[in-house]
């Protein structure tokens, strides 16, 4: 048993430790506060596969495959992946899926035995609950893809439209046959699954306030440039090609430049 000044002893640690912790969170509280909600880029040289690292799978140890997260917000997460030729045999996908295919291909064999092949530059949408073979070719060597999931699990009991993985509508991607909106702006759903949905979003250049962004957004620019500027943060300039993510609670200005249409292809959680 504890003496009486060891008790109080203890008792003083207990206090100066929870004073610490309440520190710590205050100051934690007020970075969040003064920081600055900015675009996150993900960056060429993690797109043409580079600083990759390597991972070991349990039950593939002896396969070569590489993953890295670009990207943690409050709703998603961007991964790229790699790995050598390999079947993935799949048992109902645990997650909605958008895949950008940039290098090799994959062989698809449904559980119903269709069969099917996605491509260097194919924009895919792999539904939850699909069942099947999926073989990523690498080719020479590696595939190399990159990955928008959701960071909120969908009810099991949700029902998907789509029962196998499949190419988003490439005339709608292209611009071709567009939805007015509004006056100047136009929206198009490609897929709206049970976590994850993915549009194209086109407007006649032009420069808009956003206040308090109310989704994270994963943005890919098809056509035409954005330069954007957080409230008291540095301006970034977004071109064709560029990937980046536009975070919830983002507060600036918006200057968009195209031929026409600046276009974007987005996903969002659901």
């Amino acid at each position: 048993m504890m003496t009486q000044t060891k008790n109080h002893k203890m008792n003083r640690i207990f206090i100066l430790i929870v004073l610490i912790i309440s520190t710590i969170n205050l100051n934690a509280q007020e970075i969040k506060k003064d920081s600055i909600i900015e675009p996150f880029k993900i960056e060429e040289r993690t797109l043409s596969g580079l600083d990759i690292p390597k991972q070991k799978l349990k039950d593939h140890p002896n396969r070569d495959y590489f993953q890295k997260r670009i990207y943690k917000g409050s709703e998603l997460s961007i991964y790229i992946l790699s790995s050598e030729t390999a079947v993935n045999e799949i048992n109902s996908f645990p997650i909605d899926e958008f895949v950008f295919f940039m290098n090799g291909r994959a062989d698809i064999q449904t559980a119903e035995n269709n069969e099917f092949s996605f491509y260097s530059g194919d924009y895919i949408f792999v539904p939850k609950g699909f069942s099947g073979n999926w073989t990523n070719n690498g080719g020479n060597k590696y595939h190399l893809e990159l990955s928008v999931i959701s960071n909120k699990r969908a009810d099991s009991s949700s029902t998907q439209k789509a029962q196998e993985p499949f190419l988003l509508d490439r005339e709608l991607i292209s611009g071709i046959g567009l939805t007015e909106l509004t006056t100047k702006k136009f929206r198009n759903s490609l897929y709206s699954g049970v976590e994850l949905e993915v549009l194209t979003e086109s407007e006649e250049p032009c420069e808009k306030n956003i206040v308090n962004n109310g989704k994270e957004e994963f943005i890919h620019v098809l056509n035409g440039i954005v330069v954007i500027k957080p409230f008291n943060g540095k301006e970034q300039t977004f071109y064709k090609g560029d990937f980046f993510i536009l975070p919830k609670g983002f507060t600036g200005s918006w200057k968009s430049e195209g031929q026409n249409l600046f276009r974007t292809l987005k996903v969002i959680q659901k």
